[in-house]
């Protein structure tokens, strides 16, 4: 595996970047609880609840508002829905976009790819974008195979995708308990690679904690090197975090290819 050290001249980049920067995220821990896994972000957000109707082949379940189908959906990062999947140990991420029938009831097809208990998160907008992060549980049979959160350390990562790249991530704890994460992504000669619009975004990043903590950011619009031209440095910062572990899924799309990185952060 190739490794790049990070340059002097990237650390000052962190640090500059660092005092920048203002929190940009779908879901924040200052947003209202309402228990069961449920956050809402938004002054006018209605009183919103699931009912799960998933079997071992396919995730189902609508949207409801008093007993009744909530039908009054927004678009948030070019879709309807976003549906966050993964097993309680943070292994088996997965990023579902179901869709949704005309009795209102979203589907998707999933099999899980090892057994045990699964956290989903619906995240979505009203029509008035007003947000919503619904968690709801599922347990699936057969084999577990590798159980636990296996904690890394690790910052550079290597994943392949065609000829391969290497992805290099240094994080920083802010003033305000949040946390930047830099990226640099190369691929495996070493040259800078340009990323592609994703889901309206050059990259989201889900951070999730072993207690279900869930947050969603994308990168900063307003930092050296973002632009058209040159998107080759992307830069996350979340709000205040409220537990001290977090696995941090990140997706970025090169060449019309989707990559997923994942990353451990401890306080």
């Amino acid at each position: 595996m190739l490794i790049f050290p990070l340059l002097p001249m990237k650390q000052f980049l962190s640090l500059l970047l660092g005092s920048l920067f203002l929190l940009s995220a779908c879901t924040v821990p200052t947003a209202s609880q309402h228990g069961g896994g449920h956050t809402t972000k938004g002054l006018e957000a209605h009183a919103l609840a699931l009912q799960d109707q998933s079997n071992e082949t396919e995730i189902a379940f609508r949207i409801t508002e008093d007993n009744k189908t909530f039908m009054d959906f927004g678009i948030s990062h070019t879709k309807e829905m976003h549906l966050i999947v993964v097993r309680d140990d943070l292994q088996h991420f997965a990023h579902l976009h179901p869709t949704r029938d005309e009795s209102g009831t979203w589907r998707v097809t999933y099999a899980a790819p090892a057994g045990g208990k699964y956290w989903l998160y619906a995240d979505f907008v009203e029509s008035n974008q007003s947000a919503h992060t619904i968690r709801f549980k599922r347990t699936h049979t057969g084999d577990l195979g590798e159980y636990g959160i296996l904690k890394s350390v690790e910052t550079t990562q290597h994943v392949g995708n065609g000829g391969g790249y290497d992805i290099t991530m240094d994080a920083t704890t802010l003033g305000d308990g949040g946390v930047q994460f830099n990226y640099w992504i190369y691929d495996v000669m070493g040259a800078d690679q340009k990323l592609e619009t994703y889901l309206g975004e050059l990259g989201h990043s889900v951070l999730i904690s072993p207690s279900g903590e869930f947050v969603h950011v994308h990168p900063f619009k307003e930092y050296v090197g973002y632009d058209a031209t040159n998107r080759t440095h992307p830069v996350f910062v979340t709000g205040p975090l409220e537990d001290p572990y977090y696995r941090v899924f990140t997706q970025f799309q090169i060449k019309g290819k989707i990559i997923t990185v994942e990353y451990d952060w401890q306080r």
